[in-house]
């Protein structure tokens, strides 16, 4: 992750370097007959761990540029966009988490699920 040289992330890092992380993706909706029974599909990760600052300049730049590869797959490095700046770099704290133990889950309907649909529906899926 990344985020200001200065601010209350970086406090509370170097407070307590112990962290919690998430990240989850919501799929499809899934109706049901009453409303205890109704739910959605999901994938989760939590990690638990250890928060630092990277200090190596190379390692922060290319951790920047993978934010950018995933986020931005359709651009090109050189052609639609110039790698991070010294300054650009000094203004900007990127963190590593080191993990020390995670856990996922995961509720995924079959494709002919009656009733499922995407909401809100995303321009690239369909039923």
């Amino acid at each position: 992750m990344h985020g200001a040289q200065s601010g209350r992330a970086r406090t509370a890092i170097e407070h307590n370097p112990r962290v919690c992380f998430s990240v989850a993706e919501i799929g499809r909706m899934l109706p049901a007959a009453t409303a205890y029974a109704m739910g959605g599909e999901y994938a989760s990760v939590i990690v638990f761990g250890r928060a630092s600052v990277v200090t190596d300049k190379a390692e922060a730049t290319r951790a920047l540029r993978r934010l950018i590869e995933k986020y931005f797959p359709h651009l090109e490095y050189g052609k639609d966009y110039r790698s991070i700046s010294p300054e650009e770099l000094a203004r900007t704290a990127v963190y590593r988490i080191d993990i020390e133990e995670w856990s996922g889950k995961r509720k995924q309907a079959a494709q002919d699920f009656p009733g499922a649909f995407w909401y809100p529906r995303p321009e690239n899926h369909s039923n």
